[in-house]
């Protein structure tokens, strides 16, 4: 399972903050979710020193999708599978969620592998108008919270995908775009999987 952080977060925020380990633990101690390995990279668009900051980190957002570097992130996680697949003794079989921007990359990834991503967990999710799955036989699962930031973005994303007619779930969690909402996030995401 791939974890991809926030536009503010880095690769020990999911544990730090979001507490992935223990979560994944209680879940496969429980009989839950299966094992498996969790990779959780570091997906920083920019240096920490040039972030734009809160005041502007909405208008960055949006506009970073359509700048010359699109997709140079999604392309390393894809060579990251890659590369996790030949290293350990796994199905082939994989997951990926992300956060806030995070899902964007997420979904991004996704689409780049459809021939392992089985389930997309999108938390909070910050996607274009044009982002939609290429292959309708994966599983994706797109969470808000009640009084998140950018539920509506969320909502327009899950009707886009009834539209278009693709599987998935919407759910919606008390709580706003923090991580008290992800964690509930991953904990549901990880039994559904």
């Amino acid at each position: 399972m791939y974890l991809i952080h926030g536009i503010n977060g880095y690769e020990g925020s999911w544990q730090e903050k979001g507490h992935a380990l223990d979560t994944l633990a209680a879940k496969i101690a429980q009989g839950l979710c299966p094992p498996m390995i969790l990779v959780m990279p570091d997906c920083n668009k920019w240096p920490y020193k040039v972030h734009p900051g809160r005041k502007n980190l909405c208008r960055y957002l949006f506009r970073y999708g359509r700048v010359s570097r699109e997709h140079e992130i999604e392309y390393s996680i894809s060579e990251l599978m890659a590369m996790v697949d030949t290293t350990y003794a796994v199905s082939g079989y994989c997951t990926i969620a992300g956060l806030s921007d995070g899902a964007r990359i997420a979904a991004n990834v996704a689409n780049l592998r459809p021939d392992c991503i089985h389930s997309v967990g999108l938390f909070s999710p910050v996607l274009h108008k044009d982002q939609l799955p290429k292959d309708s036989t994966q599983n994706y699962y797109v969470y808000v919270g009640t009084k998140d930031m950018f539920k509506a973005s969320g909502k327009r994303y899950h009707k886009r995908m009834i539209k278009a007619g693709y599987r998935h779930q919407f759910i919606e969690l008390k709580g706003r775009h923090d991580w008290k909402v992800w964690q509930a996030c991953l904990s549901d995401f990880l039994e559904k999987m």
